[in-house]
């Protein structure tokens, strides 16, 4: 299936809502956050949420750069949907992918 970049949008956001809607269902569980409200939820995972739209954006436009995505042919929705539910993870892992390969450098290693 040839994915329109809409649509890869599209399921990328819906892993952001999946995820966001996983942790409201263990919050949802906790008898201890009874009193816990939905805006309190977006006040606190508001950042989150837009890295993850960031990164989402990002895989969105660096598409053909990154290796895994090519390989991953007619599975590449299901890709940009995990990439939506993981983004802040991915982020994260990215970054700490770089500041080994600065540090390496600066060290001369």
């Amino acid at each position: 299936m040839n994915y329109t970049s809409s649509i890869l949008v599209l399921l990328g956001l819906l892993g952001i809502l999946l995820h966001n809607l996983v942790e409201l269902n263990k919050i949802n569980r906790d008898p201890s956050k009874a009193n816990f409200t939905l805006a309190q939820y977006f006040k606190l995972e508001i950042y989150s949420i837009l890295i993850s739209v960031v990164v989402v954006i990002v895989a969105l436009i660096i598409k053909v750069e990154i290796r895994q995505l090519e390989f991953a042919g007619k599975w590449l929705g299901l890709a940009f949907m995990a990439i939506g539910y993981m983004g802040q993870s991915l982020l994260i892992f990215v970054m700490g992918k770089a500041n080994k390969v600065i540090d390496k450098d600066e060290n001369g290693n």
